[in-house]
């Protein structure tokens, strides 16, 4: 008895979560501005790395360490099923494109005057029951590399085609739902 009573004390207490489920790994859905083929075919999103410098302060016995001023976000990688007129995957070729190493100026400024050269996403994070919880918001994206597609026929089951983009970004922020 004395073990329910702790537990029931530790969950009144307001710092603490009251919802014990764990975060699924499937629960998730990727929204992309400028390439909206993507979403329903995404397969998986990597939430990327974000990390502060340190910064040195000398002393006579010791170096310290306090946080630093600048923070970085690491690139941002989604993976996709590639649909068969390959749409979603020509979205984000197109946009390349574009934005590195257009073939006419008419490329460049359809990037410009279309869609533009960033995009807004998001990574909206489901609960245990498929409900949106999480929204992490991803603002000014910019694709820098898309995966090469392998067409092989030497395969004896139909692994249908992914490809893989990443992304650099402004910054993304958190925002419980």
């Amino acid at each position: 008895m004395a073990l329910d009573t702790n537990i029931s004390v530790l969950l009144d207490d307001a710092n603490l979560t009251t919802n014990i489920n764990f975060l699924s790994p499937l629960g998730f859905r990727f929204q992309l501005t400028r390439a909206p083929n993507v979403e329903y075919f995404c397969q998986s999103a990597t939430l990327p790395t974000i990390s502060m410098v340190e910064i040195i302060q000398p002393n006579p016995l010791a170096q310290l360490t306090r946080p630093g001023d600048r923070i970085t976000y690491e690139p941002f990688s989604i993976r996709f099923r590639v649909d068969e007129e390959m749409t979603n995957y020509l979205e984000i070729h197109n946009w390349i494109i574009g934005l590195g190493h257009p073939d006419n100026l008419n490329q460049y400024k359809n990037l410009n005057q279309g869609a533009g050269i960033y995009s807004d996403g998001s990574l909206v994070i489901l609960s245990s029951n498929n409900n949106p919880k999480v929204r992490i918001g991803f603002e000014n994206l910019f694709p820098l590399s898309l995966s090469p597609l392998t067409f092989d026929t030497t395969q004896t089951d139909i692994e249908y085609l992914e490809a893989e983009v990443t992304f650099r970004y402004r910054k993304f922020t958190v925002e419980v739902l």
